[in-house]
Order: C-alpha cells, then structure tokens, then sequence
C-alpha cells in the first residue's frame, strides 16, 4: 500500500490547535497490521497522523489525504 499524507482542512482548525491547515502529515498506521484508516464505535472514519512530536488520533473527514508526493515523484522517475 502506497504511504498516504494527510493534511488539516481550514474550517477544522479549531477543533485541532495542534496541527497546522498547510502541512501535510504523514498517516501511520493505527495498530500493527491495520491499514491507513479504520472505523470508531461511533461509526467515524478515524486515521493517525505522525506530528513531529508524536501521533494524533483524528476524524478522516476533517482531512485532504493524497499519496506521498516523495514516493510519487520516485514512481515516476522509474517508469521515465
């Protein structure tokens, strides 16, 4: 599975005081084996975001997710 970024959408910057709307944050895996998002009790799309201090917990709604623009750009470099 391709490494996955996520990235705080600005109408949601409130709720999380911890991240930043304009960085793009690298999606880690919740438990080992799990993949990039899961489902809570309550029926929400949760991911885990790797901060530079440690991970959070979020909602996947509140976030853009793209593919690692790093490993995208190595992609294509090996196809050219």
């Amino acid at each position: 599975m391709p490494d996955m970024q996520a990235r705080l959408k600005p109408e949601y910057s409130l709720r999380y005081p911890r991240l930043s709307a304009g960085v793009w944050y690298d999606v880690s895996p919740i438990f080992p084996g799990v993949t990039v998002r899961r489902v809570d009790i309550f029926g929400r799309r949760i991911t885990r975001l790797k901060t530079a201090r440690d991970f959070e917990t979020v909602q996947a709604i509140h976030f853009e997710f793209r593919v690692d623009a790093v490993q995208q750009q190595d992609g294509e470099l090996a196809t050219a």
